[in-house]
């Protein structure tokens, strides 16, 4: 996947809303955490995290579980690794069951170097209406992915895109 194939990224109005909210700003976001503690513990999965697509860069905003130290001391992704991305066009949770199989990510870094296997995610989406995130689990091993864990997941990510609109309001104060 490269970020042409991706003008979504680029889409001015979607990087405003980025901007507005301040999710391109490391700042701390300690209610985060106990939403990725619910993804991880209800999908019984060892990582997860909740995103924000720049346009060239895939951020962290909080995360759970053992963090690759130099996917930490970075705090994120080049774009083109991004498992969000898809989200960009359909607004809509995306799973994949088992990285390997899968001819669009079998040779990304995150699954050749660090193991991943399987991706469960939901957009994060602004009151404008621009997917600005996503809220992620993932594993070293494949799964199946059942409607139940799409459900959680989408709820998380409609909760964290609340909070994040509180946050911006608070700013705007």
């Amino acid at each position: 996947m490269t970020s042409t194939h991706y003008p979504e990224l680029h889409d001015a109005a979607r990087l405003r809303e980025v901007a507005r909210l301040g999710v391109d700003r490391e700042m701390p976001r300690d209610y985060l955490a106990e939403l990725l503690e619910r993804v991880a513990v209800e999908l019984d999965m060892p990582f997860a995290v909740v995103t924000c697509m720049l346009s060239d860069a895939q951020v962290f905003l909080a995360g759970r579980g053992p963090m690759p130290e130099w996917i930490a001391e970075v705090g994120g992704t080049p774009i083109e690794w991004a498992f969000c991305v898809p989200m960009l066009r359909n607004q809509s949770a995306h799973c994949v069951n088992d990285f390997t199989a899968d001819p669009a990510y079998r040779n990304n870094p995150l699954v050749t170097v660090e193991g991943l296997r399987s991706y469960i995610g939901a957009p994060v989406i602004s009151a404008g209406g621009a997917v600005v995130g996503g809220v992620c689990g993932l594993d070293v091993r494949p799964r199946d992915f059942g409607d139940e864990q799409v459900r959680l997941v989408q709820e998380l990510a409609a909760e964290v895109a609340r909070r994040l609109e509180a946050d911006a309001a608070s700013f705007a104060d």
